[in-house]
């Protein structure tokens, strides 16, 4: 007798696979990890099934009680899974005929691995939204935290990598805490936005005449309603590419304020300073203590760009319907996920634990100038001359400053005076980044005032 080539598309073919057609065609190495959506697919899949009258009322009890032993058994690391069935359907399907023989047979009827693998990947990316807002909310809360016991400290802000203007670190921290909160807002409004159910499309044409209720189906599952078509509902993947998008802005976002913290971490800034529990040493030099933290979230960013770049690619060359092409659609998920995830925690241990230093990053905010705005905008205001003239008179005296290598803010009054002659001694005041900070209370500004505020707005957005 004939060895059975494989136990559900096995009966058209004379002949087993090839080695290597199994090697390359196996699925089951990695999206074993939708075995609990699969899971819960089958089991209401099952119950549209006894609607549809295909399964009675004892075999769905039957069906349903082995569903949940066999997730409990996965759970437990009681199941090994095998290579010979291909994918995590197939997996499950095989392990209930065990439980149950035949009647596992039917709970296939009318349902294709197409529209369930879809289906699948849609429920394991609404799970995963949702686990990342939680996550992205703690760390909007050790922002703020740390934001708040840092008002007061003030620091150059940069334009170009040149010292600009002096700002509050807690306004500095509380940019990040916006990029993020877009990030969440991205996240939330992708899972309004996955709302539709494949599960009943088939293989792409839908079910023929076992009428299954698709707006039941997909109410248990968690949607709102079915796909409105089932051959776009099999073979589009843009969702997980908007997936796959919010990450790699996330973590853009991540790789951004890593590196700040590395530059200013190095001798040439000494700004901040990372915990030993955050760094490493080197081999040959002992002195050394990397931000390899930091770094690797730089680093990984890219990692989570290339997995988009990965999908993309895939799913522009494909034709319409299902191919075999996007069962490669999964790894650069389940990646560019268990990155973003490790990111996200390193970042708000990052937060939580650096330490500023403090009178460095004021004796750096008294260099390179950073009053000098304040300084036209004084006169602008007081002399009532146009912006371009005090911009130009600031400008010269600017250029004196550099000239006397010293800094704006030490210059003598009779110096102010060859410029602009209305110029008095209150403008050394004006010149200090403290008073510099606390002039800017425009709405959004670094004033210490609006800081305080925008913290207290955030929190009620978390």
């Amino acid at each position: 007798m004939k060895k059975k080539t494989n136990p559900v598309w096995g009966g058209r073919f004379k002949k087993k696979p090839s080695h290597l057609l199994e090697k390359i065609n196996n699925s089951i190495s990695f999206d074993y990890r939708l075995a609990k959506e699969d899971i819960k697919l089958c089991k209401a899949y099952t119950e549209a099934l006894v609607g549809a009258k295909i399964i009675s009322a004892s075999e769905n009890k039957s069906i349903q009680s082995n569903l949940k032993k066999i997730n409990d058994e996965i759970e437990n690391g009681k199941i090994k899974f095998h290579e010979e069935y291909e994918d995590i359907h197939m997996n499950i399907e095989m392990i209930l005929k065990k439980k149950i023989g035949s009647l596992s047979g039917k709970i296939h009827t009318g349902k294709s691995r197409n529209d369930q693998v879809v289906t699948d990947i849609k429920l394991w990316v609404k799970e995963k939204l949702k686990s990342l807002s939680k996550k992205i909310s703690r760390l909007q809360t050790i922002i703020t935290m740390k934001a708040e016991k840092n008002i007061d400290v003030i620091m150059p802000g940069f334009t170009h990598s040149q010292n600009a203007q002096p700002i509050s670190f807690a306004h500095y921290l509380m940019s990040f805490f916006e990029m993020i909160k877009r990030d969440k807002n991205r996240i939330n409004q992708l899972i309004e936005n996955m709302t539709e159910c494949p599960l009943g499309s088939g293989a792409l044409a839908g079910t023929n005449f076992f009428e299954i209720d698709r707006v039941l189906l997909a109410k248990k599952l968690g949607f709102v309603k079915p796909t409105e078509n089932s051959l776009d509902s099999v073979s589009d993947r843009d969702f997980l590419i908007e997936f796959l998008a919010i990450l790699s802005i996330m973590s853009i976002h991540f790789s951004r304020i890593s590196e700040d913290l590395i530059i200013w971490s190095s001798s040439a800034y000494d700004l901040v300073k990372f915990p030993d529990t955050l760094s490493t040493g080197s081999s040959i030099m002992p002195q050394k203590k990397n931000p390899d933290s930091v770094e690797l979230v730089r680093a990984k960013s890219s990692r989570i760009i290339s997995y988009l770049i990965n999908l993309l690619i895939l799913q522009k060359g494909l034709p319409s319907g299902y191919s075999k092409d996007l069962q490669e659609d999964k790894e650069p998920a389940f990646n560019a996920y268990d990155t973003i995830e490790l990111l996200i925690d390193v970042m708000s241990e990052v937060i939580e634990k650096i330490k500023l230093n403090k009178e460095k990053m004021y004796e750096l905010s008294l260099k390179g100038h950073t009053t000098a705005t304040d300084l036209a905008d004084w006169m602008v205001k007081n002399l009532k001359i146009s912006f371009r003239e005090a911009h130009e008179k600031t400008g010269k005296l600017v250029l004196i400053a550099e000239e006397k290598n010293t800094y704006l803010h030490k210059l003598d009054i009779k110096t102010f005076k060859l410029i602009e002659p209305r110029i008095n001694e209150s403008i050394y005041n004006l010149l200090s980044p403290e008073n510099s900070v606390k002039n800017k209370k425009s709405f959004g500004g670094t004033a210490f005032s609006q800081v305080k505020s925008a913290i207290r707005r955030a929190r009620k957005k978390i």
